[in-house]
């Protein structure tokens, strides 16, 4: 009677454990989730204020990007000459926003699926909105959630 006893106090004890060990899971996961989001819409907050180096921050030190038909952009530098703002342009971007429809967090990976938004307006008063659909591999490094390779392609309105 006392091994089943004995055997019985061990199953609990380790549902307990595994309980727990997938309530830690769920939390990181949230607390991942968030992260997330929130490095995405600092991202947005810079792009609409030219702030390239909070952009650059936002980016693993070996990001890539892709867009359009060009090739992959691998060279940090050149991805932070894309992000530059072109002070020629008397276009001003007034707002950008991003709309994940799937983000999927495994370890210190996570795929972000979504829609990307915004306005730009000029100063004779035109203005000129666009869309597209992006998808961003997120890495964590360091504990920070940095985008590592982010892709993006425009949808024609």
């Amino acid at each position: 009677m006392k091994s089943k006893h004995s055997l019985t106090r061990i199953i609990q004890i380790l549902v307990g454990i595994l309980l727990i060990n997938n309530l830690t899971y769920a939390d990181n996961t949230e607390t991942d989730k968030a992260a997330i989001e929130a490095q995405a819409k600092a991202f947005s907050t810079a792009f609409v204020a030219g702030d390239i180096d909070k952009i650059m921050a936002i980016y693993s030190p070996n990001a890539k990007i892709i867009y359009g038909n060009n090739p992959i952009e691998d060279n940090i530098s050149r991805i932070r000459a894309y992000w530059t703002p072109n002070k020629k342009s008397e276009w001003k971007l007034q707002w950008h926003k991003t709309n994940s429809e799937e983000l999927l967090i495994s370890g210190d990976l996570a795929s972000d699926v979504g829609y990307y938004s915004g306005l730009s307006k000029h100063p004779s008063g035109k203005e000129s909105q666009f869309r597209g659909t992006y998808v961003i591999v997120w890495k964590k490094v360091n504990g920070i959630w940095r985008m590592h390779l982010d892709m993006w392609s425009s949808i024609k309105s």
